[in-house]
This record gives C-alpha cells, sequence and structure tokens, in this order.
C-alpha cells in the first residue's frame, strides 16, 4: 500500500471516528452544539495525530538506489540519515562508495 492510500485510509477513519463521536454526544445529551464541537475537535487531535505519525513512517523509509547504470569512473552514494543505498545491475569501473549518517 503506497502513501497516498495509506493517507486515504487514515483520513476516512479520521472522519469515520469524529462522525461516531459527534452523533453519540448529540443522542447522549441532545446537544447538538456540543456535539458539533467534540466533533472537529475529534477530527483534529486524531487527524493531526495520525498525520504526523505517517510523517514519520515516510521519513524513516528513505532509500537511494542506481539501477541499470554504466560508470567509466568511481562512484559514491552518500544518504545523510537512515535507510537503504543500493546499486543494483550497474557497471563500474572504478570504486563504490556507500556512506550514510
Amino acid at each position: 500500500m503506497g502513501p497516498r492510500t495509506t493517507r486515504a485510509w487514515a483520513a476516512a477513519g479520521t472522519v469515520a471516528v469524529a462522525a461516531l463521536v459527534n452523533i453519540t454526544t448529540g443522542v447522549l445529551t441532545d446537544k447538538w452544539t456540543s456535539a458539533w464541537w467534540a466533533f472537529l475537535a475529534v477530527l483534529v487531535v486524531v487527524g493531526g495525530a495520525l498525520h504526523a505519525w505517517l510523517s514519520v513512517g515516510e521519513r524513516a523509509a528513505a532509500s537511494q538506489r542506481a539501477q541499470d547504470v554504466k560508470v567509466g569512473g568511481r562512484v559514491r552514494q552518500r544518504m545523510g540519515g537512515s535507510g537503504e543505498q543500493s546499486v543494483i545491475g550497474s557497471e563500474i569501473e572504478a570504486d563504490l562508495i556507500q556512506e550514510q549518517g
């Protein structure tokens, strides 16, 4: 499942939970103004938390890939943070240097 699909499901789930809170609050208290405020609060809090959680997950999944390239000299891959570096199906005539951190 791609990042856009995951975000779409998270957004749909957030709206569903907020709507459930809205209906429950309205039915139990018979104060629909309070129900709408509860709906908005849940929508903002849960939606914000899911957005932050998904953003952190995307950063952790960083990658660099060199694939099917022909290089007549040296190749250097540098990645500042954590993630995966790979060179696949390539011809490199000199050194391959991969740095991370």
